[in-house]
C-alpha cells in the first residue's frame, strides 16, 4: 500500500467515526445529500474524461473541424 492510499484510508476512517458520534439525522441527511451530489458529479466527470480518451466525444471547448481557433 503507498502513501496516497494510507492516507486515503485515514481520512476515510476518521469521517466514519464522525458520522458513527453523530446523532443529528438533520446533519446526517445534509453530509449524505451532499455526499450524492459530489459521487454523481464524479462519476459524470470520469464518464465524460473515458469518453474523450477513447475519442467517443470532442474535448471541450474544442472548435468544429475546419473552423476558426
Amino acid at each position: 500500500m503507498n502513501d496516497r492510499s494510507l492516507s486515503r484510508e485515514f481520512t476515510i476512517a476518521m469521517q466514519e467515526r464522525a458520522i458513527e458520534s453523530c446523532d443529528d439525522i438533520e446533519q446526517l441527511r445534509s453530509v449524505a445529500k451532499t455526499l450524492l451530489r459530489a459521487w454523481q458529479m464524479q462519476a459524470s466527470f470520469t464518464e465524460d474524461y473515458a469518453a474523450q480518451l477513447m475519442h467517443l466525444t470532442p474535448p471541450p471547448f474544442s472548435t468544429a473541424p475546419g473552423g476558426a481557433q
